[in-house]
This record gives structure tokens, sequence and C-alpha cells, in this order.
């Protein structure tokens, strides 16, 4: 059985490890370290099977496999300057953090270099054809109450795309379909940056899709065909996620009121990554443009720990309504 560590323990890297223990065969104890080791420690006392590294090499020196789920790029390249200070030969570093795909690749190639494994692998939050409204609906109520995770997370239900070399992809396979994450997008043999530009792809997908929903709730109320028959002509098009999510989301409220999906400085943040490599290669990504926008509006006029999906307000104020709604 493989060693694991687990280093960044926020609500998706505490759904991961919770996930691991419970559906992964791996060795006990996992070992989990986190910049603040309060977290970990509180983690820990929950998760039978774990213990809390004092530091990053003890993490990496007592573990085979070590997967990093971190806040930012800042935070990763802190990490592996503290990681490439021991030994690491034959090690497997698995990165499921959001960078730059430049970034994947200059860590790779030094974790390479000095004897270790790399494979990126970025999860997504899409929800597949077969999810329905109500099963997201008693998945993101067990989600609240239990811990707060991120839902996708929670029920294993991410998609996650694997990009690095494919004896470093077959080596961490086993832990993903079934146990983190529903579907695996296997990008074997790729630069390990190949998985962060199609991860970035999937943001482009979800903003645009979130965009239309916003903008076509808006547009009803408008003409005064009304947001209820437009809900009705949605169900029957798009009875199924992502669109069903937006939808109910925005409708009933929950796009100000309920828990955020995502907060709105991070997709922010995302977002400015697929623009930037949009800019680079000379693709034409208006619709992108516009629901970038959009989530500056929701960031001005809510602030940074505004829902994502707030967006459907922006798109009202810009349409001469309140930001929030009356929910029917």
């Amino acid at each position: 059985m493989n060693r694991f560590a687990f280093v960044g323990l926020g609500q998706m890297g505490q759904a991961m490890t919770k996930n691991l223990l419970e559906y992964g065969n791996i060795a006990k104890p996992l070992v989990l370290y986190n910049r603040t080791k309060s977290t970990a420690e509180a983690h820990s006392a929950c998760l039978e099977g774990s213990r809390v590294a004092e530091d990053i090499p003890d993490a990496v020196l007592s573990s085979d496999i070590i997967w990093l789920c971190l806040q930012n790029e800042q935070a990763v390249e802190q990490a592996f300057e503290s990681i490439l200070t021991v030994p690491i030969e034959r090690k497997l570093f698995v990165n499921s953090s959001t960078i730059s795909p430049e970034k994947t690749d200059l860590i790779a190639r030094r974790v390479l270099e000095a004897g270790g494994e790399f494979v990126a692998m970025p999860g997504i939050p899409l929800h597949s054809a077969n999810t329905t409204l109500k099963d997201y609906m008693l998945t993101r109520a067990t989600a609240c109450l239990v811990m707060g995770e991120p839902t996708m997370a929670v029920t294993r239900s991410l998609t996650c795309v694997a990009s690095g070399k494919a004896e470093s992809v077959d080596r961490i396979r086993p832990y993903v379909q079934g146990v983190v994450g529903k579907t695996l997008v296997d990008l074997s043999g790729e630069e390990p940056g190949q998985a962060q530009m199609l991860k970035l792809m999937g943001n482009y997908l979800i903003m645009t899709t979130m965009a239309t929903v916003a903008e076509a709730n808006t547009f009803a109320e408008k003409c005064g065909l009304g947001t209820v028959n437009m809900n009705k002509l949605m169900n029957a098009i798009f009875p199924n996620p992502p669109h069903a999510i937006y939808n109910r989301r925005m409708l009933s409220g929950e796009y100000y009121s309920g828990v955020p999906m995502v907060e709105v400085h991070k997709g922010i943040e995302l977002s400015d990554h697929v623009q930037e490599i949009a800019n680079a290669c000379g693709a034409s990504v208006d619709l992108y443009k516009v629901a970038r926008e959009n989530l500056k509006i929701v960031q001005e006029h809510e602030g940074p720990g505004a829902d994502i999906t707030g967006m459907y307000g922006a798109v009202r104020v810009k349409s001469g309504l309140s930001y929030r709604n009356d929910p029917q």
C-alpha cells in the first residue's frame, strides 16, 4: 500500500482526505499538513487513521505520494521550495492546486531533476448529464450540514484532469475515480501544464454558461415574459446541471442569500489566467469578457466574498433592475 501525505487542508482538501481514507486503499496513517497547524489538528481529530506533520519535509519523508491542494501559486511555490530541501527520489507529487501552466511545467522539471515524479491534476466541479438537480440539492444540504466543503469534492463528483508521464499518472489513477472524483480526463504523456490549461478551458465553459443563464432570465423579466415562464422553458430544454443549478440559485435568490459556490474574488483570479492565455494566443473570447465584466460588478456591489452566480445580479443592474431579485 502507498503511504500518502496531503498538503493543504482548505475545504477541498478536507473533503479529499476524508474520501482518501474512506474509499482509497492507502497505508495509515494519512499524513496531513496545513500552514495553520490548528486546522490540521482539528481535521485530524475527526479523521481516524491520520496524523499531523510537523512541517512539509516531515510529510514528504514519511510518504510515497504527496498530494497538494493549495490556495494560490505563491503557496505552491513556497511548498516546493521546502519539498526540494529533502531527498525525493521515486516520490510522486500530485498538484491539484490551480496555478499557471508555465509555472506547473517549471515546478515539474525541478521535481524530475531531483529524481521525483510529478502529475498535475486539477479538479473541475463540472456536473455530468446524469446528475439531477434533486441529487445536487441533497448533496449540497449534506455538505453544508457536515463540513461545508465544496459539494463536488464531498460527493466524489469532481472531474479530474491528469497530465504528466504515463507511468506517473498510472500511480495516482487508483485513487481518483470512485475515491476523490467521478471522472478522470486522461492526458497521460502530455506536459503537466496541459492539465492546468484544460482546467482553464473548463472555467471558460462554466463562466459562459452562467452568463447565458443570467442574461436569459434578465431578458425574460425585462421584456415582460417573466422568469416563471422562462424557468418553464429552461427546465424543458436544460433539466440537468449545470444550467439547472445556476438557474435555481439565481431565481431563488441564493446568489446573494446562500453559501457561495465559489467566492467571486477567486473566480476573478482564475479568469485572469484564462484571459491572459487568450490574449497571448490571439483567441477571441468575447462571451468570456462579458462574464468577467459581470464578476467585477458582483465584487464591486457585494464584496469579494460574494457568490459567482451573483453575475445574475450584475446583469440585472446593467439592465436597470435591482441587484437582488424578488424570489418567485
